[in-house]
């Protein structure tokens, strides 16, 4: 269709953060049947980060919501949605590798976790807060870009802990590592590497 392979890639990686399609390692990438949001939920968004403040504010309430997210979806998680996970991070090593933001992979991989869950409302409230959510991923992975190397590693690391946890369906250790992550990404955002 005339369209470079970035942009396709890039098309795919929204379309597995919405949940429309799902990708098998080898295979392909595949749509996936999706309950209706309630129209309540779909009424809720979240505007643009407009203080330092509201970006604070962002990470304590994503590490209640995302660190019970995460406890639901190492219990219900299936095979298919631990693809997608591994996937993820996959693409976040590459993107460390490349020198690149790498803020798609991020958020699909914390989209992924919340759709793991396997409950509706976590999945509807992510949605409605996906722009201070996209504002404060691409800030930290920018920031984490200037610094050395051991800091983007260490970033890494927090996410394979998230999904070995949920992947071995500990669902207290997912939502401690979960609540660390997104602590630590707050920390680092306001104090610098060593915060």
């Amino acid at each position: 269709f005339g369209v470079s392979r970035p942009v396709i890639r890039e098309a795919l990686s929204r379309l597995r953060v919405l949940g429309v399609i799902v990708s098998r390692k080898g295979s392909g990438s595949y749509v996936q049947k999706r309950a209706d949001r309630p129209k309540e939920l779909a009424t809720i968004g979240f505007g643009p980060l407009d203080s330092l403040a509201q970006v604070r504010k962002c990470y304590e309430f994503r590490a209640s919501l995302e660190g019970d997210a995460a406890y639901y979806a190492a219990q219900n998680r299936t095979p298919e949605m631990l693809l997608t996970m591994h996937d993820a991070l996959d693409r976040m090593a590459i993107a460390i590798e490349q020198g690149i933001v790498g803020m798609n992979a991020d958020i699909e991989f914390h989209f992924a976790v919340t759709r793991a869950s396997g409950n509706e409302f976590f999945v509807a409230v992510m949605e409605s807060m996906r722009t201070p959510l996209e504002f404060a991923v691409n800030l930290a992975r920018a920031l984490a870009l200037k610094r050395p190397m051991d800091h983007l590693l260490t970033v890494q690391a927090e996410h394979v802990v998230m999904f070995e946890a949920i992947e071995a369906q500990d669902k207290e250790a997912a939502r401690l590592a979960m609540r660390t992550h997104i602590q630590n990404a707050c920390s680092r955002v306001f104090e610098g590497p060593g915060g």
